[in-house]
C-alpha cells in the first residue's frame, strides 16, 4: 500500500520495503483503519516515528488525537515497557474503538514479549481543555506526537511547549496538507484557507519564532520534529 501524497510513487514503494512488518495485532488495526478510511500514520512516516521511539526512549508520551489507537499501540511497541502513554481524543465512537484495539493490543504484546505493554492511558475530551489541565498541573512529557483537528495547531502549540522540559521531542504529522502548504492562500479553495492559515501559522512558529529548533520532512503528509530552542546548549551547561 502507499501512503505518500508528497513523493513519487517509485520512491514512495521503495521506502514502504523499509519498514518491519508489523506485529500481528497492529497490522490488523492498521489495515481495518485504513480501509475504514480513519486517519493513521502512513507507513513511510511510521519509519520516522519508530526510530524517535528507539532512540529517545521516552518514558513518558503525550498523542493529541488517538483515532482508533494506531498511532498508540505502535509507539508502545517501540519505547520501554515501563514507559507510559497518555492519548486524547474527543470523538465518542473512535475513543471506545480505541479502548478495544489498545486491550486487545496490550494482550498481544504480552503473548509475545512476555511482559506487561507500556501504559496506554486513553483520555475521552477535548484536546485543548485537556491540554490546558495537564500545563496546570505541571505535567512534562519526554515525546509529544501531535496528529489531531489542524485547524487547532496554533492553539495547542501554546500549551504543549509548556509541556515539554529540554530534551523533549514534538512529532506532528499531516503538516503539509497534501502540498498546499507551500502554496499561496489564492490558490487554496475558500473553504480549505482556514486550515492553510492555521498551518502555515504553526508552521511559522516553529521555524521563525526562535522557541523552537525544527525540521520538516516529506514523509506521508509531511512531519515536523521539534524541541525547544537551546536545548542542547542547556544540557552542556548542565554536564
Amino acid at each position: 500500500m502507499i501512503d505518500s501524497l508528497l513523493v513519487s510513487r517509485h520512491i514512495a514503494e521503495y521506502l514502504s520495503t523499509l519498514m518491519p512488518d508489523l506485529p500481528g495485532k497492529l497490522e490488523q488495526i492498521y489495515s481495518e483503519a485504513r480501509a475504514n478510511r480513519v486517519p493513521v500514520i502512513r507507513r513511510e512516516a511510521q519509519l520516522l516515528l519508530r526510530f524517535l521511539c528507539l532512540d529517545k526512549e521516552p518514558k513518558s508520551v503525550l498523542e493529541i488525537g488517538t483515532a482508533v489507537g494506531f498511532s498508540s499501540c505502535f509507539m508502545a511497541e517501540y519505547i520501554p515497557a515501563d514507559a507510559s502513554i497518555v492519548t486524547i481524543e474527543k470523538d465518542d465512537a473512535r475513543y471506545k474503538e480505541a479502548l478495544c484495539n489498545v486491550l486487545e493490543y496490550r494482550k498481544d504484546y504480552a503473548e509475545r514479549r512476555g511482559l506487561e505493554a507500556p501504559s496506554i492511558q486513553c483520555e475521552l475530551s477535548d484536546a485543548e481543555a485537556y491540554l490546558t489541565a495537564l500545563t496546570e498541573s505541571h505535567r512534562q512529557f519526554d515525546l509529544i506526537f501531535l496528529d489531531a483537528a489542524k485547524a487547532q495547531y496554533p492553539v495547542y502549540l501554546s500549551l504543549i511547549r509548556s509541556l515539554m522540559h529540554k530534551s523533549s521531542i514534538l512529532i506532528t504529522d499531516n503538516v503539509m496538507q497534501e502540498g498546499s502548504v507551500a502554496e499561496s492562500k489564492f490558490t487554496v479553495t475558500r473553504r480549505d484557507r482556514t486550515i492553510h492559515l492555521r498551518m502555515r501559522e504553526f508552521t511559522d512558529r516553529l521555524f521563525h519564532s526562535g522557541e523552537f529548533d525544527s525540521v520538516m520532512l516529506p514523509l506521508g503528509d509531511g512531519m515536523t520534529v521539534s524541541r525547544l530552542a537551546g536545548s542542547k546548549e542547556k544540557r552542556d551547561e548542565e554536564a
